[in-house]
Order: C-alpha cells, then structure tokens, then sequence
C-alpha cells in the first residue's frame, strides 16, 4: 500500500511539473516574453497531475486497445477541465481560460479540438512516456520511500494556503482599483465633448483615467500594491475574466504597473 502510495504522488508531482512546463513554454512563446504559468507558486500545474494519474490507473484495463485509450483519455481529461472551470469560477469568480472562439466548444469551459489534442497526448504518454518515467520514480520510491511524497505534499498545502491567501487578496485588490477605475471614467465622462465621435471619446476615456491618477498622488496612496504571486497570477492568465470587476483586466494591469512606479 506504501509504495502504490508512494508511486501514485511522485507521478503526480513528475506530470504536474511537466504540464506546469508545458504551459510556460507554451505561453511564453506566444507571448514573446517569459510568462510564469500556473495557479500555485511552485513550479507544478495540478490538473495535468490529476487528468494524467486518472488516465493511468483509472482507464488501465483499456490501454491495450490504443482507441479505447483515446477515447477515454479524452471524456475524463474533458471532464475534469470541464469541472476545474466550473469550479474556480463558482468559488473565486475568476475565469482563467476562455475557448469561446474555438470551434466546438461548451460554454467557453471546453472545446473538441482542445481536448482531441488531450486525447492524443494521454496515448503518448501511457504508451511512450510513461513507461520510462515509471523507472525514474521506482528509483525514487526506492531511495527515499515515503518520505519525499510527504514533503511534496507538505510544500504544496503550504503553497497551496500561501496563494489562496493572496488570491483573495488580489480579488479585493482588483475591486478597489476596478472601483478607482470607472470612477475616473465616470468623471472625465462628464467633461467630454459631445460633438466628438465615440471613438475619440473612447480613446480619451482610456488614456485620461490613468493620466488623473498619475497627476494625483493622493490617489496613489489610497490604492494597493501587489506583491509578487498577486502580480505573477493577474499577468499569467492573459484570458483570465473576473465576474466581480467591471473594468477591463488590461487595465486593472496598466494601473498595477503604474503603481509600482516610485
């Protein structure tokens, strides 16, 4: 039972930080800058851990036929970033992706495409990864028995409880300069020529905000600065929506880079 428990953690913890570098390399490349993914602080993306562990022992008496591990592979890791959506945003308001406009998809949470590429790496990974990798962890799981699970599992429920504690900080944070924001805008609204067209009046409406409070110290005072995991988690979601904000997260970003100008 020891060494079953011992082996279920490592490979959780091996494919976490697998998907966690997947995502940074991924993002980072698309963004043309280094973008440190994932919802934790330490470098694992728990859903990966979770969807390739379900796809490992919950589906074993299918792998032998490659299309039945497709298949299944592909329902279970759909359901499980199905509920991860549909949690986070029932607990912490935040929605972290968006497939809206990709083809096929269910309610922005889930898309085919997405999860045929899901599909097909589950199928790599128990017929060509894993088996390798399971000589890696038995190495492990030999040398230090039980105790290295411990210890990851102890870091991650610190980690775990230090980026709850900062994303509910990070929430009242981004509605008190969300609130800052449209106050702004509601007051320079009012200034605002009514022969100019709604394009230009959007165009004042997003550079002027920012420049008042530039020109007031008062207001900067009065708003919070992030610290670091509240930066790395409002920057590493480009996609990310908040149901509690009004305004845009791009500005809540321009503002939280302004702030922390000295």
């Amino acid at each position: 039972m020891e060494r079953i428990f011992t082996l279920v953690v490592l490979l959780f913890f091996c494919y976490s930080f697998i998907g966690w570098l997947w995502e940074t390399i991924y993002c980072s490349i698309k963004a043309k800058h280094f973008v440190y993914r994932g919802f934790l602080l330490g470098p694992i993306t728990p859903i990966y851990g979770f969807g390739v562990v379900g796809v490992l022992y919950l589906i074993e008496p299918y792998q032998q036929n490659i299309v039945l591990l497709f298949c299944l592979s592909l329902i279970l890791v759909t359901l499980l970033e199905y509920l991860t959506s549909f949690l986070l945003e029932k607990i912490f308001h935040l929605t972290l992706w968006d497939y809206k406009e990709v083809p096929f998809n269910i309610n922005g949470r889930v898309a085919v495409p997405v999860s045929i590429f899901w599909g097909l790496a589950c199928v790599f990974i128990v017929r060509i990864l894993n088996p390798y990798l399971m000589t890696v962890v038995e190495g492990w799981q030999q040398r230090f028995s039980i105790f290295l699970p411990l210890i990851l599992l102890m870091l991650t429920s610190f980690d775990l409880g230090f980026t709850l504690a900062n994303l509910s900080s990070l929430r009242r944070a981004m509605k008190t300069m969300s609130a800052t924001i449209q106050e702004k805008k509601d007051q320079l609204q009012t200034n605002l020529d009514e022969l100019k067209t709604a394009a230009e009046e959007r165009y004042q409406s997003r550079r002027s905000w920012l420049a008042e409070i530039k020109e007031q110290p008062e207001w900067r005072k009065q708003l919070p600065k992030l610290n670091f995991q509240e930066r790395r988690f409002l920057n590493s979601f480009p996609n990310m929506k908040s149901q509690e904000i009004k305004s845009p997260l791009t500005e809540i970003r321009q503002l939280s880079k302004e702030l922390r100008k000295k």
